[in-house]
């Protein structure tokens, strides 16, 4: 059997087993990469390259910085108080949530900067307002993600890059609009379907029941500032600069380490690096490319723009977007567009590559994504069923709005932008 069709196999197999089993979908991933590396002769050691040590990093240093937040009640207090701005009407938080993910994004900081500091933040409002995760920590993912096609941040940039080793030139804002008008629509639909209009707060809470911030309180929130501005404003590592702060208000004895280190999720990140680890494996042995040649060839004038949006979206599920998928993809776009002929257009084939890629960010194999389950399971300590089950759901959101690029793809939106 082709090795190829061997990788997608394990893969299949690794997560259908973790949910029908009930364990860990991480460990169950780690323990076959090794067998599958075996099968494949994938030496070890770029087995053992597969793990994400940026990611976990990442994850880590920012889960424990909130959670020493979170344990002493800064997190749950301020979002009290931002939920009281708007009094009954709640239903405009995920609006703004979006609006600012995105803006920030544009501005340059890059979309992992800054769904670091929103996801958290949306999330644990949601589970104050009682409303979806999903929906709170998917809006800050859309903005983020359609803000950094903007050409002064890093998918506008690299997709340049791209574009210009391939003989392609002055497609920025072109490429910037059309994502960001798709990214939108998808942030709609996403709204909608998770019921953002219906969110109403029981009562209208007034900022004077809401107790003040302790002095403890209020130097966590000024870290929680000088985060924001470090990594938005200057563009520092977010894990590392989470580590630092962390350990500031360690040493001023203002927060509780070894009660926030329990509230780390650690079977949520060993889940995100263990199915990275098999990833690299599957990848190794083609099994991505397999996937995306099979949908290739099935490429005409009228599914080529679609199908191009789609294969990205796949290819983002497991691997980096700005890594990976626009580094493979856009070079192809020339051969494509002069194999297939009639209406089709580079710029067409572009957006869609980078639409499809960078929404898919809400599975909870990206970081967006795995930074929503990982958040959810932090603020409310929930079962190894319930993080299964979010992981599930957040994979069927990831689905549903690359659904939406494909099928506004499919009926001649990003036409619009030729």
């Amino acid at each position: 059997m082709n090795l190829a069709v061997v990788a997608l196999i394990f893969l299949l197999a690794a997560i259908v087993l973790g949910f029908v089993r009930k364990m860990n979908v991480g460990l169950v991933c780690l323990g076959l990469a090794f067998i599958l590396g075996r099968i494949g002769n994938v030496p070890t050691r770029a087995i053992l390259g597969g793990f994400p040590g940026n990611l976990f990093l990442t994850l880590l240093g920012t889960m424990f910085f909130f959670s020493l937040l979170q344990e002493n009640s800064t997190l749950e207090l301020l979002s009290k108080k931002i939920v009281s701005l708007v009094g009954t009407k709640t239903f405009f938080i995920p609006v703004i949530i979006y609006a600012a993910s995105f803006l920030l994004s544009a501005a340059g900081p890059g979309a992992i900067s800054v769904q670091a500091v929103m996801i958290i933040f949306a999330v644990s409002l949601s589970v104050q307002m009682n409303a979806s995760p999903i929906l709170m920590g998917g809006m800050a993912i859309l903005g983020a993600v359609g803000g950094t096609a903007s050409p002064i941040a890093l998918t506008g940039i690299l997709v340049r890059d791209l574009t210009a080793g391939a003989n392609i030139t002055g497609l920025d804002m072109p490429v910037f609009i059309g994502v960001s008008v798709v990214n939108f629509i998808c942030a709609v639909v996403l709204y909608i379907v998770c019921g953002g209009y219906k969110l109403r707060s029981d009562s209208s809470v007034s900022t004077g029941v809401i107790p003040a911030f302790n002095g403890s309180q209020k130097i966590c929130v000024l870290a929680l500032v000088a985060m924001i501005v470090l990594v938005v404003g200057f563009q520092y590592d977010v894990g590392l600069i989470s580590f630092m702060l962390a350990l500031i208000l360690m040493l001023l004895g203002i927060v509780n380490e070894k009660a926030a280190m329990k509230l780390v999720p650690w079977s949520v990140l060993i889940l995100i690096c263990g199915v990275n680890v098999l990833m690299t494996v599957t990848k190794a042995m083609g099994g991505i490319d397999l996937l995306a040649s099979i949908l290739a060839s099935m490429m005409n004038e009228t599914t080529a723009t679609p199908i191009i949006g789609l294969t990205a979206g796949i290819m983002s599920w497991f691997s980096s977007a700005n890594g990976v998928v626009f580094p493979t993809l856009i070079p192809t776009v020339p051969d494509i567009v002069a194999n297939v002929g009639g209406n089709v257009t580079a710029l067409q084939m572009i957006i869609s590559v980078v639409a499809g890629a960078t929404v898919a960010g809400i599975s909870p194999l990206s970081t967006g994504g795995s930074l929503v389950l990982a958040s959810y399971t932090q603020e409310t300590n929930a079962s190894d069923k319930e993080q299964a089950s979010l992981f599930a759901k957040l994979f069927g959101t990831s689905f549903m709005v690359v659904m939406v690029v494909v099928i506004f793809a499919l009926v001649g939106g990003f036409r619009l932008f030729s």
